[in-house]
């Protein structure tokens, strides 16, 4: 229960969804039991967190312990937020006879190639999906076809966020400057994600470096932690940019630092749509995305897409060039979580699947 797309997601849906109906427990597993920026959260709302072997690792003792698990426990629905593998969540959740499973899709893609074992294990996990699942969500077009394939009909819910946190952030950019070290009149871009392979940090920083021989009074915030957190600081410092990039961690604080950003740069390898992305939105701030980003994405006026093999000039121009600023479409207004809370309800009130 870190603090990725998927996550948020969860505990989003969670603080709006009628908690005197539906209570959400957690499994993860154990090597990430101590990431827990949620975990007081969860036990406040009055859910557990079930810690369990890593399937990848250890998949016998998953299997036994997650079967246990849902035999002991009055478990009426399962929900699968996971791409890879999610499969075998909802096979062992049919025979302990859970009626409501749900897969759900927050990507595009698993990421993971074609590579040994993956490609043997993958078609036996999409065929357990298909075959246990009763309910299908995709929080965009691009993600649901990503996962169930073109044939398989799926419900799009909207990754809901609070939009009026994000549209009213009682702080200005100034302050967030000074709060920042930044100057005042310096060009700020910006990027929230997690330190993985998807997020294409080695991108982002050879893009900001270009920027930064041309436009020397701008700087990069980057949020967010991971496993290649360090290997990208060291990068930073051997391209020579790490005096103008602020690794800021994972952060409570995002409505607020969206404020200090003039560009929001999300250069990732595969995306369904990104929660980030639409908080961005909501504040009135610029995309440059990925053309691997859902297209589903634009909801505002001013977002701009460049494709991964582009030159840096290419992505330079769309980064620096006018308009600055955004402004947000109706289609926005869907995006409320208060309406997705609801939207997710019906599905788990149904006593059919629903798609």
């Amino acid at each position: 229960m870190g603090k990725g797309g998927a996550e948020t997601f969860m505990m989003n849906a969670y603080r709006n969804i009628d908690r005197s109906r539906f209570q959400f427990d957690f499994v993860i597993y154990e090597e990430f039991a101590d990431v827990r920026p949620y975990h007081d959260e969860i036990a406040a709302l009055g859910g557990k967190i079930f810690v369990v072997p890593n399937p990848n690792k250890h998949p016998l003792r998953y299997i036994k312990t997650v079967s246990k698990l849902l035999q002991e426990n009055q478990v009426d629905i399962v929900h699968n937020e996971i791409f890879f593998g999610g499969g075998l969540n909802l096979w062992l959740a049919a025979k302990a006879g859970v009626k409501k499973r749900i897969a759900h899709s927050h990507a595009t893609s698993d990421g993971k190639g074609n590579r040994f074992p993956y490609s043997v294990v993958r078609p036996i996990f999409n065929n357990l999906m298909m075959k246990h699942a009763t309910d299908f969500i995709g929080c965009s077009d691009e993600a649901g076809i990503g996962l169930f394939g073109k044939e398989q009909p799926f419900v799009m819910l909207p990754n809901g966020i609070d939009l009026d946190r994000y549209r009213n952030v009682p702080v200005t950019k100034a302050e967030m400057h000074a709060q920042l070290g930044i100057p005042a009149d310096a060009f700020v871009i910006g990027h929230i994600g997690r330190f993985e392979e998807q997020k294409n940090h080695r991108l982002l920083l050879n893009i900001f470096k270009h920027i930064l021989k041309k436009h020397p009074n701008t700087y990069l915030l980057s949020v967010g932690a991971g496993s290649l957190e360090a290997e990208i600081h060291g990068l930073a410092k051997e391209l020579g940019v790490s005096g103008h990039v602020l690794f800021l961690g994972e952060r409570e604080d995002i409505a607020e630092l969206l404020k200090a950003m003039d560009v929001f740069l999300l250069p990732s390898l595969y995306e369904g749509l990104p929660i980030v992305a639409v908080e961005a939105q909501a504040a009135n701030v610029k995309l440059v995305l990925s053309t691997e980003v859902s297209e589903d994405t634009v909801l505002s006026e001013n977002v701009r897409f460049v494709p991964l093999d582009a030159d840096l000039d290419r992505w330079e121009a769309e980064v620096m060039g006018e308009p600055q600023g955004n402004r947000p479409k109706p289609e926005m207004e869907a995006f409320d979580m208060l309406k997705t809370a609801k939207a997710l309800e019906k599905i788990y009130d149904a006593t059919e699947g629903t798609a």
